[in-house]
């Protein structure tokens, strides 16, 4: 005799943890075991464009390609920090970090973990925690783990989709400029630009705008998640403690 249905909230979110780490494997390195795993998720995506697009990185992806493309001599930015101003990025990898220990998630070890690829994998994750949640009846743990990726994709993951996808709009293979396109409209509406940091250190009163002394950065007070307590603001050094 065959079990329940599950039910539909149950498969929206298995649905869209397959999405979401099937865009991540289309934009990571396509090296051992890759093609096997692409080959694995497209057995459990239901979009028939994004099981398609899958299918053309199959074809079409290469090491050469995606080294020229995201390595470290590439031609396109595709880490987060590259995004965020660029003047005190350890803030943002500390708030990364502090969401990946409070939900258990191992970013790979050979990868940045503020990389577009590894982003869209720990949203994969989020939706498999509410996935989980939603099995365990547990509304509290399934609304705290909606509102860390709400939040998660808003903070993270829109400022670097959208600036990925217009760079590989302008000038890169077709395929990996839809997966980024499809990744920048799922995380939310594009972000104002950033202006990038200055060559030269900011004067005082620029610093102060930026950063008050004890006070945490600015997503910290959006994070909105119970259990999680994300790192604050050191002093700059030689103020008197």
């Amino acid at each position: 005799m065959s079990g329940p249905a599950p039910s539909p909230e149950l498969v929206q979110h298995l649905d869209r943890a397959a999405e979401w780490r099937l865009l991540s494997q289309i934009l990571s390195y396509p090296g051992d075991g890759w093609a096997r795993r692409v080959e694995l998720l497209l057995e459990c995506i239901r979009d028939p464009g994004l099981a398609e697009l899958a299918r053309t990185a199959l074809a079409e992806s290469r090491c050469g390609l995606w080294l020229s493309l995201f390595g470290p001599a590439g031609s396109m930015r595709a880490r987060a920090v590259a995004f965020d101003g660029g003047l005190q990025p350890g803030y943002l990898l500390a708030g990364l970090s502090a969401f990946h220990e409070a939900f258990a998630y191992e970013p790979p070890a050979d990868e940045a973990p503020d990389q577009l690829a590894v982003l869209l994998d720990f949203a994969a994750w989020l939706e498999l925690k509410i996935a989980y949640a939603v099995v365990q009846h547990d509304t509290e743990a399934a609304e705290r783990a909606r509102r860390a990726l709400e939040t998660f994709l808003a903070r993270f993951v829109a400022p670097a989709a959208w600036p990925v996808f217009r760079q590989l709009e302008r000038a890169g293979p077709p395929f990996f400029a839809a997966a980024a396109r499809l990744a920048a409209e799922r995380s939310g509406p594009e972000p104002e630009a950033v202006a990038a940091a200055s060559a030269a250190w900011p004067d005082r009163d620029a610093m102060d705008e930026l950063a008050c002394p004890g006070s945490p950065p600015a997503f910290v007070s959006e994070a909105l998640i119970p259990d999680i307590t994300l790192p604050a603001e050191p002093e700059r050094p030689g103020r008197s403690q």
